[in-house]
C-alpha cells in the first residue's frame, strides 16, 4: 500500500512539473525522471564529482546525458549501494511511468516515432547543436533510444533481482513493468545498423526471453513463498509481457515461442467440460482452487485466471486482426491455442459471468454481495483484490473467446448430443451479458465524446469485443439457438449505428487504435445483419438508415476524412446485401437511388476500396435490374461523359451486345477528341478496346459502326502520341498505352475488314492510311538496336509498329502487297526496313572491325 502510494506522489509530481509546457522542455524533464530513476533501480551512481568534457556533438551529448543521472542518483546511492530491494522497486516503477509518459507524447504526434526511432532522434540532436549559444537543456538533450541498451540491461535485472538467494517478487514485477513499456515504445522500431528489417529489441532477445521466463515460471516457485510474497501477480505480469511480445512481434525463433507458451497452457485435467450450474450448488470443477499447499489461497486463482485472460487475449488478437502476425509465427500460437479449447472456453464463460457481476455489483452500492458465491469460487471473501480485479477487467475479453470457441465446438459437434445442448446453454448465460455491456460501454462512450482517455481506451475495447461477440452470434444464429430477438438486434444496429457510425462521422480528429477496431467491428456487424435480415426478422428499415445516412451525408458534404474510409465502403457493401435480399416493393426506388449514389461517389474519385465496394454495388443493380435498357443506357453515356470507364465497363457488361457502347458513342467521341489529357486518352481507350473484344464475339458488326464514328479519332491519337505532337505531363507516361490501344482497335477492325468486305479497295485504302502513320512512327521513334535520335524518341513504340506489318504480312499476304503499292516509296522503304529488322530479331548491324596488329610479327 505503501509503495502505490510513493509511486502515485512522484507521478502527481511529474504530471504537475511538465504541465503547461511545450514539447522539448516535456522531453527533456521526463527524460532526466527515467534516467535518474534507472540509475537508483541499478545502482549506477557517478563515479567521480568531476564534470564530463563539453563535447558538442552527438555521442558528447549522450554521454553528458548520463553523466547528470548517474550524479543525481549518487546523492542516494551513497548511502544504499548496493541499492535496497524498496528503493530499486519504487524507481523501477517510476521509470516505467516516464517511459509510458513519453510513449503517450510520440503518441501525441500521430506515432512518428521522433523519440525512439534511431534516425529521427539523431537528426533531432544534431539540429539541436546547430544552433547558436548552445546549453545543455531544454533546448539541448538526448533522446531514450541512444540509452535503451542501459534501460533493457537495468529492466531485465530487476526483472530476475534476488537478495540472499531469495526472490523478490515486488521488485520483479516493477521491473517486468519497466520491459513492458520498453515493449510498447520500441517494439515497432526497425534495427537501423541490420537494416533487414528486424526489430531494434532483437539484439536483446536473450536477456528479454530470460526475464520473461522467469515470471511465467513463478507458479513452481510456491514452495518458497510465503503469504503476501505477490508470486500470483508476477506470474500475471509475466502473462500481460508475453501477451506484448507477441503482439509486437518480438519472437522471433519457433522453439523459444513454444517453450514461452507452455507455461500459459491449460492441461485437460484444470479445464474440463462441464455443463452450466442449475441447483444451488456450484460445481466445484468451476473452482479456482490450488493444487498446491499454500497459505495465500485468496490470491492462488489469479494464476489460472491470468492464463485464461492470456489465451482468451491471444485469441482475440488472431481474430480482430490487431496486428499482422507473420504466418509461421501465427500458426504456432494458433496451435497451442486449439489445444483444450472447448472446455477452456466453457471455464472462461464461468469467469466472465463473475467478472461482469463483481462489476455491476461494483456500479450498485445498494447491492450487497459481500457474501455471494459465484461460479468460480465458494464466496466473494474468498477473492484477493488483484483476483477481483481481473475478474472485473477482463470479463470482455473472456466472453467474446468463449463465445468464439463455444460457436466453433458446437459446429463441430453431434446436432443431438448432450455436449451440444450443455455448449448452448453457456451461450444463453453469456448473451445478456454481452448486450448489456455494448449497451453500457457504448453509453459512456458518448457521454465521454470521443475524447482520448484511458476510460475511453477501456470503453473502446469493451464495445469492439461485445460488438464482435454479437456477430458470431448473428453469423451463427442456427448453432446457437435461442438467440437474440429480432427487436433486441435492431436496438442493437440503432446504438451502434448512433454512438459509432453517426459520431465518427461527425468527428474530425484521427482514431486510436482501439477506436478503430471499434468502427470495424461495428461496421462488421452492420453489414452481418443486412445479409441476414430478412432471414432473421430484424426490420430492414432500421438497417436502411444506418448504411444510407452515411452515404447521403457525404454526398453532401463532398469532404471526407481519412476515418470515413472504412465506414463509406462498409455502408456501399451493406447496401448492396440490402438490395440484393429485398422482397420486391420498393426495390426500384431504393435501386435508382442507390445508382445515382455510387455514379457521385465514383465522380469525387475515392480511394480503392470505396471504388471497389461502388462497382461491386453498380454490378449488383445491373444483374437483378428493374430498370429498362435505355435507362441503363444514359447511365452508360453519363459514365463516359465523366470519364468513369469502370462503371461504363460494368453497364455495357450487363446490356444487349454493344448496346452501351451504341448509346454513348458521342460521349466517347468527345473523350478522344479532347487533345489536352493523355491520360483521359489512354483510358477511354483501354474501355472501349475491352468493350469491344466482348461484344464483337456476338455482333462484329459493330466495329464498323464504331469506326464510322471515332475511327478517326483513334488514328489521330495514334499519330500524335507516336510522333509525340502531344507531349509533357500526362502525355509522356501513356504514350505507349494510347498506341498500343489503338493499335489492337485497328488490327481488330482489319481483321473484320478482311472477313467482311469484298471490296478490296476499301480494306488497302484503311491499311494504307494505317502504315502511313505506322511508318512515320517508326522514323521518329526508331528501333531496338536502330535508335533514331531524336528527343522522346521510344523504341517500344517502333517495335509495336513493325510487328502490325509483320502481322500484315503473314495474316493477309495478298492485301499487303497491293498497300505496297499504294503507298509512297519513302514510306515503303521504311517498312521494308522495320519487317527485316523484327523477322531478323532485331539484331544489331554489323560493325568493320581493324585488324590488330601483330608486334610478334616484327623482327629485326
Amino acid at each position: 500500500m505503501l509503495e502505490s502510494e510513493v509511486i502515485s506522489l512522484i507521478q502527481a509530481i511529474l504530471s504537475s512539473e511538465i504541465k503547461g509546457r511545450d514539447e522539448n522542455e516535456k522531453s527533456f524533464i521526463i527524460i532526466q525522471w527515467l534516467l535518474f530513476s534507472r540509475c537508483l533501480a541499478s545502482g549506477d551512481g557517478a563515479k567521480t564529482l568531476n564534470d564530463v568534457d563539453s563535447d558538442f556533438s552527438v555521442p558528447g551529448l549522450i554521454e553528458r546525458t548520463r553523466f547528470i543521472a548517474r550524479l543525481g542518483a549518487s546523492d542516494a546511492l551513497q548511502y544504499s549501494n548496493p541499492p535496497r530491494w524498496q528503493l530499486r522497486c519504487v524507481s523501477a516503477n517510476v521509470a516505467s511511468v516516464a517511459m509510458m509518459m513519453l510513449l503517450s507524447m510520440d503518441k501525441g504526434t500521430d506515432g512518428c516515432g521522433f523519440l525512439f526511432n534511431s534516425k529521427s532522434a539523431q537528426s533531432r540532436c544534431t539540429a539541436m547543436l546547430r544552433k547558436e549559444n548552445k546549453e545543455y537543456g531544454f533546448e539541448l538533450h538526448s533522446h531514450p533510444i541512444f540509452h535503451l541498451e542501459e534501460l533493457v540491461t537495468t529492466a531485465c535485472s530487476t526483472s530476475t533481482s534476488t537478495s540472499n538467494h531469495s526472490e523478490l517478487p515486488s521488485v520483479q514485477i516493477s521491473g517486468l513493468r519497466l520491459l513492458i513499456s520498453l515493449f510498447r515504445a520500441f517494439g515497432s522500431q526497425l534495427d537501423a545498423t541490420t537494416n533487414d528489417g528486424t526489430s531494434v529489441l532483437e539484439q536483446y532477445s536473450s536477456q528479454i526471453i530470460s526475464a520473461v521466463k522467469h515470471a511465467l515460471n513463478s507458479e513452481s516457485l510456491l514452495n518458497e513463498s510465503v503469504p503476501g510474497t505477490a508470486f500470483h501477480r508476477l506470474f500475471s505480469t509475466g502473462c500481460e509481457a508475453l501477451f506484448v511480445m507477441i503482439s509486437e512481434q518480438l519472437i522471433s525463433d519457433p522453439i523459444a515461442m513454444r517453450r514461452l507458451l507452455q507455461p500459459v497452457l491449460l492441461a485437460a485435467t484444470e479445464t474440463p467440460i462441464v455443463p452450466f450450474p442449475t441447483g444451488d450448488e456450484n460445481d466445484s470443477a468451476l473452482w479456482m482452487s490450488s493444487s498446491h499447499i499454500t497459505d495465500d489461497s485468496r490470491s492462488y486463482p489469479l494464476f489460472r485466471l491470468s492464463k485464461l485472460c492470456f489465451l482468451s487475449k491471444a485469441s482475440m488478437l488472431i481474430a480482430l486482426g490487431e496486428v499482422h502476425i507473420e504466418q509461421s509465427k501465427l500458426s504456432i500460437v494458433a496451435t497451442e491455442l486449439g489445444k483444450e479449447e472447448t472446455g477452456r472456453a466453457i471455464h472462461c464463460a464461468a469467469a466472465a459471468i463473475d467478472g461482469f457481476l463483481l462489476q455491476d455489483s461494483q456500479q450498485s452500492p445498494s447491492n450487497d454481495t459481500t457474501s455471494r458465491p459465484g461460479l468460480t469460487y465458494k464466496n466473494t471473501t474468498d477473492l484477493d483484490g488483484s483476483v477481483r480485479e481481473a475478474l472485473i477487467e477482463n470479463w470482455p475479453m473472456l466472453s467474446a473467446s468463449a463465445i468464439s470457441s463455444i460457436i466453433k465446438a458446437v459446429k463441430a459437434g453431434d446436432s443431438e448430443s448432450e455436449e451440444r445442448k450443455s455448449l448452448q446453454a453457456w451461450l444463453r448465460k453469456l448473451t445478456p451479458l454481452v448486450v448489456t455491456g455494448l449497451r453500457n460501454s457504448l453509453s459512456s462512450l458518448h457521454l465521454s465524446d470521443m475524447k482520448p482517455s484511458s476510460e475511453h481506451s477501456s470503453a473502446s475495447q469493451t464495445a469492439a469485443l461485445c460488438v464482435y461477440a454479437v456477430r458470431l452470434l448473428v453469423r451463427d444464429s442456427d448453432c446457437v439457438g435461442e438467440g437474440l430477438c429480432p427487436n433486441e438486434l435492431g436496438d442493437i444496429a440503432n446504438i451502434v449505428t448512433e454512438s459509432v457510425i453517426f459520431h465518427v462521422l461527425e468527428s474530425k480528429r484521427s482514431l486510436s487504435q482501439d477506436d478503430e477496431i471499434l468502427v470495424q467491428q461495428s461496421c462488421g456487424l452492420i453489414a452481418q445483419l443486412c445479409k441476414q435480415c430478412y432471414a432473421i426478422g430484424v426490420d430492414a428499415a432500421i438497417l436502411t438508415r444506418a448504411v444510407v445516412t452515411p452515404l447521403v451525408t457525404l454526398q453532401e458534404k463532398r469532404e471526407m476524412e481519412p476515418n470515413h474510409g472504412i465506414i463509406i465502403s462498409s455502408c456501399i457493401r451493406s447496401s448492396q446485401s440490402l438490395l440484393q435480399s429485398h422482397p420486391g416493393e420498393g426495390r426500384a426506388e431504393l435501386e435508382k437511388a442507390l445508382v445515382q449514389l455510387v455514379l457521385a461517389l465514383l465522380t469525387d474519385e475515392p480511394e480503392e476500396e470505396i471504388k471497389a465496394a461502388c462497382l461491386s454495388l453498380l454490378q449488383a443493380c445491373c444483374q437483378e435490374t428493374t430498370m429498362s435498357h435505355e435507362e441503363w443506357g444514359q447511365i452508360a453515356n453519363y459514365s463516359a461523359t465523366h470519364a468513369l470507364w469502370d462503371a461504363w465497363a460494368v453497364v455495357c457488361m450487363s446490356l444487349p451486345s454493344g448496346y452501351g457502347i451504341k448509346f454513348s458513342i458521342d460521349a466517347i467521341k468527345m473523350q478522344l477528341q479532347d487533345l489536352q489529357s493523355g491520360p483521359r486518352h489512354a483510358a477511354a481507350l483501354v474501355a472501349l478496346r475491352s468493350a469491344l473484344n466482348s461484344a464483337i464475339a456476338e455482333d462484329s458488326s459493330l466495329l464498323s459502326y464504331v469506326l464510322q464514328s471515332v475511327g478517326f479519332e483513334i488514328l489521330q491519337l495514334l499519330r500524335a502520341h507516336g510522333v509525340r505532337v502531344l507531349s509533357g505531363p500526362g502525355f509522356d507516361e501513356n504514350r505507349v498505352t494510347v498506341c498500343a490501344e489503338s493499335v489492337k482497335v485497328n488490327l481488330m477492325a482489319l481483321q473484320y475488314l478482311i472477313s467482311a468486305s469484298k471490296e478490296e479497295d476499301k480494306s488497302v485504302s484503311f491499311i494504307s492510311a494505317l502504315f502511313e502513320i505506322l511508318v512515320e512512327s517508326i522514323s521518329f521513334n526508331g528501333l531496338p538496336n536502330h535508335p533514331s535520335g531524336k528527343k522522346g524518341a521510344d523504341e517500344t513504340i517502333g517495335r509495336m509498329c513493325a510487328q502490325v506489318f509483320v502481322h500484315v504480312v503473314r495474316t493477309a499476304p495478298m492485301l499487303f502487297k497491293s498497300t505496297m503499292v499504294a503507298i509512297s516509296s519513302e514510306s515503303r522503304a521504311v517498312l521494308e526496313s522495320a519487317v527485316r529488322a523484327d523477322m531478323s530479331g532485331y539484331a544489331a548491324p554489323k560493325r568493320e572491325t581493324k585488324k590488330k596488329i601483330s608486334l610478334k610479327g616484327f623482327v629485326r
